[in-house]
């Protein structure tokens, strides 16, 4: 009777070595190429939402869109680009009642994106979410983020110290940070398209992962400089697009980051704590495209 031929326990062991190496090379490059494409649609997002900016102001006789989601407090910001989440795409957390932390959901926040001023302008939810950015099935409600943009406090934002009377009121107090050069410099919030010098180097959309902040929503806006120290990360980028970040300007462009320094991708990546970082070049790239009037 013939034999019928079969692998011997040693070949089988060397086929499944070999699979398991070609499997080690594939699966990382698999990685990279995923990460290029949601990079890419990133990219996209960030070009739809800097032009809706840019469009606002055009309509709005050069005022800007609120750069924040606050809307009660001492930083308080009207005519928000979105809101909290909310019962209702129809409603304005000024004057109605809001869904509490615990009773969150993916429809409230995307009724906050649809109450926001920007909308009439993008009409898409799923320009504010980085498909790159997996928060939103990585966490749990009340932490299942979806939007994954900020905008910089200094674009009409919250980083200032107060108003003069209520929400739409002038600011009456700025706040100040220590600069490299050992002099201190007055953070000016811009309030109209004007105040920005160089809008094609002013940021004003980031990529921002909030679930290490242990936030329910992407809370007020991105803001830099904490305690006035120039070196001191307050807010950081995400880095969803391989150790890159996509970053919407002033004049309605977008562009990629690749950050140079390790020290920033080990915080954004919470490998380590310290937002201090005297010297880092992300830093000092990232502070001069927040200051509008720099």
């Amino acid at each position: 009777m013939e034999r019928t031929k079969a692998f011997t326990l040693i070949e089988l062991l060397v086929v499944i070595a070999i699979i398991a190496l070609l499997m080690s090379i594939i699966v990382p490059s698999l990685r990279v190429v995923k990460e290029v494409a949601t990079g890419a649609v990133c990219l996209a997002n960030q070009k739809g939402l800097s032009t809706a900016w840019h469009l606002y102001q055009e309509n709005y006789d050069g005022l800007l869109v609120g750069g924040s989601t606050y809307y009660s407090g001492t930083r308080a910001t009207p005519y928000r680009w979105v809101e909290r989440p909310l019962y209702h795409d129809s409603d304005n957390p000024e004057l109605h009642v809001v869904p509490p932390d615990n009773e969150i959901t993916l429809e409230y926040r995307l009724n906050g994106i649809r109450a926001g001023k920007l909308f009439p302008y993008t009409n898409d939810v799923e320009l504010y979410h980085c498909p790159g950015d997996r928060t939103m099935v990585r966490e749990i409600e009340p932490y299942a983020v979806y939007r994954s943009y900020a905008i910089t406090g200094l674009m009409n934002g919250e980083d200032f110290i107060r108003r003069s009377g209520g929400l739409y009121s002038p600011i009456s107090q700025y706040r100040t940070v220590n600069m490299p050069n050992g002099q201190t410099r007055v953070l000016k919030v811009a309030t109209r398209f004007t105040d920005i010098r160089s809008p094609g180097n002013k940021h004003v959309f980031v990529e921002e992962d909030v679930s290490a902040k242990q936030q329910v929503w992407n809370q007020g806006g991105f803001v830099l400089m904490e305690n006035g120290n120039y070196w001191q990360w307050w807010d950081w980028p995400a880095y969803y697009h391989n150790d890159q970040s996509t970053i919407g300007f002033a004049d309605g462009h977008a562009e990629k980051k690749r950050w140079e320094d390790q020290r920033t991708i080990d915080l954004m990546k919470g490998t380590i704590t310290d937002r201090v970082q005297n010297n880092n070049p992300d830093m000092e790239y990232m502070n001069h495209g927040y200051i509008p009037m720099l």
